[in-house]
């Protein structure tokens, strides 16, 4: 553990401090806190020690995952997604540390690594049996056919399914939303509110991408005309809103971003390699 994260876990609470004493305003919630922060009795629960973070550290980190939401999906090649999104996550992790956000506020701490792998590696493997089982079953195994595996080469759908999906949309994603944006709303908002809002942008973030695939998916045919794309578009959002809500238990479950980052690889690149050996075999 680092001096720092020794002197965060240390930090008195704010019943203890003197009143001439101002709260410690690096952090406002404990290391205890926040490993107990998954369970119920901890989501309506007031930050104990509110930081003072200006608003435009959220404003601009919500402007800033806009603006990468629109260049990635309609202006930028995807040759490029890699270090674009890594830069865009490089500026939001500075503007979070900017606003004295700790890396406990962010799910990064290096010694909750281990529980991350733990619990995410579980779900790993729930998800992947639960593939498998749809995959196995002849009403279910068309829903794999994706037209994206069609269009690539093996080697190509390998390369997205062990490279792309894990560090541009699993880690990346899961830092952003379950990691800064998140811990960003925390300090200030009761954790039932954080995650509502986090997961709420979450599910907008999915819109464009939704449309782009309703283009190449056989599901497309079922959402045609306006109102077609507009039940695509909300359903989008209602959707990953619930899964950014259980991504995030799993980042409070492990006090780590560790956890919903493997979780969000088992569900995108185990649902491609499903369609690959689908597609290629079946």
């Amino acid at each position: 553990m680092s001096p720092e994260e020794r002197k965060e876990e240390q930090a008195p609470t704010s019943a203890s401090l003197p009143l001439s004493v101002p709260p410690d305003s690096r952090s406002s919630w404990t290391l205890a806190e926040w490993d107990r922060m998954w369970r119920p009795s901890m989501w309506l629960r007031k930050p104990p020690r509110p930081h003072q973070t200006h608003w435009w550290h959220v404003a601009a980190v919500v402007a800033l995952i806009s603006y990468a939401n629109i260049v990635a999906n309609e202006i930028l090649d995807t040759n490029w997604h890699v270090l674009f999104n890594l830069g865009i996550l490089g500026v939001a992790v500075a503007i979070a540390r900017h606003a004295e956000a700790t890396w406990t506020d962010l799910g990064m701490r290096t010694d909750r690594i281990v529980r991350g792998l733990v619990v995410g590696a579980i779900v790993m493997g729930v998800i992947g049996i639960g593939i498998a089982i749809g995959v196995a079953i002849p009403g279910t195994r068309e829903l794999f056919y994706d037209e994206r595996v069609i269009d690539s080469t093996t080697p190509e759908v390998l390369v997205q399914t062990l490279f792309r999906i894990p560090i541009v949309t699993a880690f990346y994603e899961e830092a952003l939303f379950r990691g800064v944006l998140f811990g960003m709303f925390v300090r200030r908002w009761r954790p039932l509110w954080a995650a509502v809002a986090a997961s709420f942008i979450f599910g907008l973030w999915h819109v464009l991408p939704t449309l782009h695939t309703l283009e190449t998916s056989p599901a497309g045919d079922m959402f045609s005309g306006f109102l077609g794309v507009v039940v695509a578009a909300l359903g989008a959002v209602a959707g990953t809103m619930l899964a950014g809500f259980a991504f995030l238990w799993l980042r409070l479950r492990a006090n780590s971003v560790v956890a919903p980052t493997l979780a969000h690889i088992a569900t995108n690149s185990f649902a491609l390699l499903a369609a690959l050996l689908v597609v290629r075999f079946l």
